[in-house]
């Protein structure tokens, strides 16, 4: 399968058995030019079925993975590492790229994150991220080293950070997670941090002025300190986090059509 020879089949890669409904990993083969979607932490592929399903109707492949220790129980995120998400992002790519003749690499927050780390390593056609993180802002995670030692998970209490009301009774996320976990997002957050100069690929940055999880002020220091020639950034004024969800989700997937096209990536 090269050379423009027929379209990307399934990759044959496991998921678990307990999947939460609505977690199946989307795969939507449609031709050689591929976009991968990584989903954000603690939540599911379902993060991204808007986004495939539009892009499918575009003519893409689109992919929308599973990553370790998502989508069926929070325990089993307890000894996942963030090199597990690292190394997994990096298979779910290349299994994509063996069979297409171009790969666009999308990311949601924590998958924002892996869509920069894949751009540090491979030459990626394109980069998306929606959200995407490289710092926390948070107060309370100066005392992560303490908390851990007496608590074992954090409880969401207000579920996943969406504004409409239908996305977020739509999300397939947990309503906890490990505070070991937390400890290895920061991880993967600081690796990605510190090689943000090694991203000279064509990148969109995509964030909410609103976000309550992930600081907006990521969006303008991953676009200044990414080395990309091209790079454009937008940002939104009424979703908040998951914005691929969300109730402009239709305006960014309009920036992104329009992104692919100047690229000569439009199909």
């Amino acid at each position: 399968m090269v050379n423009g020879v027929g379209k990307p089949q399934i990759p044959d890669i496991s998921v678990p058995d307990n999947l939460l409904p609505g977690a199946k990993p989307i795969f939507i083969s449609q031709s050689r030019i591929s976009m991968v979607f990584f989903h954000g932490f603690t939540s599911s592929p379902m993060e991204g079925r808007q986004f495939a399903e539009h892009f499918a109707e575009k003519g893409y492949t689109v992919w929308v993975p599973l990553l370790p220790g998502h989508g069926t129980k929070p325990s089993d995120l307890m000894d996942v590492k963030w090199q597990d998400w690292y190394y997994s992002a990096e298979e779910f790519y290349l299994n994509l790229k063996n069979q297409s003749d171009k790969v666009i690499v999308c990311g949601q927050s924590m998958g924002g994150a892996l869509a920069l780390n894949l751009a540090t390593r491979f030459k990626v056609d394109a980069l998306v991220t929606f959200a995407a993180a490289v710092f926390l802002n948070d107060w309370r995670l100066k005392f992560l080293p303490l908390a851990k030692m007496f608590l074992h998970y954090q409880y969401k209490s207000k579920g996943p950070d969406v504004f409409s009301r239908e996305a977020k009774k739509n999300s397939v996320s947990y309503n906890k997670y490990p505070l070991k976990s937390l400890e290895q997002l920061l991880l993967l957050l600081k690796h990605t941090k510190n090689h943000l100069e090694q991203v000279s690929d064509p990148v969109l940055l995509i964030h909410s002025k609103r976000d309550h999880t992930v600081s907006y002020k990521n969006l303008d220091y991953i676009y200044s300190h990414v080395s990309s020639n091209i790079k454009e950034k937008e940002s939104l004024e009424n979703s908040y986090h998951v914005i691929s969800m969300d109730i402009e989700s239709e305006k960014i997937f309009h920036s992104v059509d329009s992104f692919l096209q100047r690229l000569g990536l439009k199909l």
